[in-house]
């Protein structure tokens, strides 16, 4: 399991264009998406790039303030294990230049209701202290709140108006099957 494909939708990039940027002919490629194969390390790195580059550029037309340097995203992110603080900005780089003031956050859910909201790239660290896991194991794990009496929440990436009116994302930006809420 991995966001290969994910981040290929994410970014718009072809089978075909992605081949040739990692200069691997398609069957390779097919082999990686599909889990059958994991590229070296090298690969690895160098489909991050790719992906980084794009996610970039997405973030630079749209976004009116100041670009942040060196973002990209990690090869935890791409294997479906988590998002580091690296990954998140990245992400919030791309998206939120085009979504009118909405922004990308994990919302954490009790029985379907949201209980809390994190948005910001500080509330995003004290949170999850800079990773937040996707699944272990081929499983979605549930986030469990250590601090308070191990309260168990499931989360969702999701693209946040107020705390009424939110989209999930979890599905557009990750490999992970959490249950539907």
């Amino acid at each position: 399991m991995n966001n290969i494909k994910k981040l290929q939708e994410l970014t718009k990039i072809s089978d075909q264009d992605l081949a040739e940027a990692l200069q691997v002919d398609s069957n390779q490629l097919a082999t990686w998406q599909g889990g059958q194969v994991m590229p070296s390390a090298s690969q690895i790195e160098e489909l991050c790039l790719v992906f980084s580059k794009v996610l970039d550029q997405r973030g630079n037309a749209s976004q009116t303030q100041e670009h942040p340097i060196h973002i990209r995203l990690t090869s935890d992110y791409l294997f479906n294990l988590g998002i580091t603080s690296s990954d998140w900005i990245s992400l919030k780089w791309a998206l939120e230049g085009e979504w009118a003031g909405d922004q990308l956050a994990v919302g954490l859910f009790q029985t379907g209701k949201l209980i809390k909201t994190v948005a910001s790239n500080a509330e995003f660290i004290k949170a999850f202290a800079g990773y937040l896991i996707l699944q272990t194991r081929g499983l979605y794990d549930p986030y469990i709140d250590e601090k308070n009496n191990n309260a168990q929440y499931d989360w969702r990436i999701i693209r946040l108006a107020t705390d009424q009116n939110y989209g999930d994302l979890t599905p557009l930006l990750t490999s992970s099957n959490p249950t539907e809420m």
